[in-house]
């Protein structure tokens, strides 16, 4: 067996991303979501390092990353895993919370990648399962919205940003980040980012992985990939993507695209309308 990987977009659900794939041999590294990743297991077993502890998901569990958590991927036996996952926005969330009377504004939290709910499981799969053929688009709304309620009744809490950090460890962070954020094509050195955060290069390389679960250089890698995505959704040439997004070639660009993603930048934009061709 090998990898096999379907990546999608359901037009009708504001081009909401989702993937069925089964994965052998792949392991992805330490990334993060801009979206919620929310899944189901359908076979094997799937591994996630997450906040310092491995947890297993096995067929029937729901694998689940807040935005901007830092996670793994990977399958603890050799037969690996299947599954269905899709990546909603934190404005959906949001509206799921405000329905089940959560604070409004605030996006909720899940404390756990993994939750063993059957009921629910069985609702994500069945909206999950219509990405894959035409249905009406009434359909696949009530199922999002009545499985998303469900899962944040039962199983989150709202966010908790209480500081662990002082004002001043919180600033240099939100510096060196927003450098990040702002000049992620650029070849930056820790010299310049410890100066902008105005901390030495050591501290800052400890206060920010411990802050943002990432080292500043993966962090780096991350926004160009999701800046990348962006793009080729536009259908921007995979060439030009690699270009723009600040990677030497294309070959540099799909070795990071696949390690994060799962699947690479030729066929992400070659399935990305599947749902929508079938229409």
């Amino acid at each position: 067996m090998k990898d096999h990987v379907r990546f999608a977009r359901a037009p009708d659900l504001d081009n909401l991303e989702f993937i069925h794939a089964t994965y052998i041999t792949h392991a992805f590294p330490r990334h993060t979501h801009e979206t919620y990743a929310i899944g189901v297991i359908e076979g094997g077993v799937q591994a996630t390092l997450y906040r310092g502890t491995t947890h297993i998901a096995t067929a029937g569990d729901i694998c689940l990353i807040n935005p901007g958590e830092v996670h793994t991927g990977f399958s603890p036996h050799e037969s690996g895993w299947t599954y269905r996952v899709f990546y909603p926005d934190v404005a959906v969330l949001q509206q799921a919370a405000e329905a089940v009377s959560l604070k409004r504004g605030r996006a909720p939290r899940f404390p756990s990648p993994v939750i063993r709910d059957h009921t629910l499981s069985r609702r994500l799969l069945r909206f999950l399962k219509t990405l894959e053929r035409p249905a009406l688009s009434l359909e696949r709304e009530s199922l999002l919205l009545t499985a998303l309620s469900q899962m944040v009744a039962s199983h989150a809490a709202v966010a908790d940003n209480t500081a662990r950090y002082s004002p001043r460890e919180e600033q240099a962070v939100g510096a060196a980040r927003d450098y990040l954020e702002a000049c992620f094509t650029e070849n930056v050195t820790l010299s310049t980012l410890a100066r902008i955060a105005g901390i030495s290069e050591f501290h800052l390389l400890r206060l920010f992985r411990d802050r943002m679960g990432l080292p500043p250089h993966a962090y780096l890698i991350q926004r160009r990939i999701d800046h990348a995505r962006k793009l080729l959704a536009r259908r921007v040439p995979i060439v030009q993507v690699a270009l723009d997004t600040g990677f030497s070639d294309q070959s540099h660009f799909t070795r990071h695209f696949k390690r994060i993603l799962g699947v690479t930048p030729g066929e992400f934009c070659r399935k990305s309308n599947i749902v929508q061709e079938k229409a």
